[in-house]
Parts: C-alpha cells; sequence; structure tokens
C-alpha cells in the first residue's frame, strides 16, 4: 500500500507526507498548516481562507474531510492547498460537485464532492507533476 502523498500548495515548495502516521483528520490539518506556514489556518475548514482537496485513486477530487479517515488513506493519491477561491471558482464552473454522500467517494461511485476536470500544468488541479 501506497502510503507517502505529495502535498502541494501554490508558490510553495511541495512535500511528502507518511499519511498513515497521522490519527485522523485534525492532526493532518494541523501538521500541514504547520508545514506551508498558514498556521491556526486549515484547522477550521468552515471559515477558513484555505481549503485541503485531494485526488484518489480513480482521479477524482474531493474535499478533505468528506470521506471517513480510514478510507480518505486508503485513496488518497496527493493533496493540495488551495484559496476558498480556487475552491469557489471550481464549484462554480461545476469542477466540484456538491452531491452530499460522502461515505461513498472514494468507492467507485459519483457520490461526494467529486471533481472529475481535466488536468494540465497550468491549472489549479495540476496535481500530477
Amino acid at each position: 500500500m501506497r502510503t507517502y502523498t505529495k502535498v502541494q500548495k501554490r508558490g510553495s515548495v511541495g512535500r511528502s507526507i507518511d499519511v498513515t502516521r497521522y490519527k485522523g483528520y485534525n492532526e493532518l490539518r494541523h501538521d500541514l498548516a504547520r508545514m506551508f506556514g498558514i498556521e491556526g489556518q486549515l484547522e477550521d475548514p468552515q471559515s477558513s481562507d484555505w481549503k485541503l482537496v485531494y485526488v484518489d485513486h480513480e482521479n477524482d477530487i474531493l474535499l478533505v474531510g468528506d470521506d471517513p479517515w480510514e478510507e480518505f488513506v486508503s485513496c488518497v493519491q496527493n493533496i493540495k492547498i488551495l484559496s476558498s477561491a480556487e475552491v469557489q471558482q471550481m464549484s462554480l464552473d461545476g469542477d466540484l460537485g456538491n452531491v452530499p454522500a460522502p461515505n461513498q467517494a472514494c468507492s467507485g461511485t459519483n457520490s461526494g464532492n467529486v471533481w472529475r476536470g481535466q488536468y494540465d500544468d497550468n491549472s489549479t488541479a495540476s496535481f500530477n507533476r
């Protein structure tokens, strides 16, 4: 099982983390905020200026925290820290879905907050550099 995951934030050097060493989303958010110099800005996803999204094993883009922790760990391929404006634009463009069925997002269904966009090196969704 692959445990190291690339984490990227625009304007910062990417990092690789071992997601299995974390006990849950709160610990992950706290550590990523520290790594990227945005302490205190990832802990409350509802009010933060930054959002965490990830690509799963099916190349769907989802919001971090929508799936049970164990499911997230088993399917995350990479993580990106985006501004709220970038995530909002993805939603307006129809790239990030808002279907409230988070427990099915990694199971191969079209549920959850899934984005099925095309990746290129110039897009916000360029996770596979």
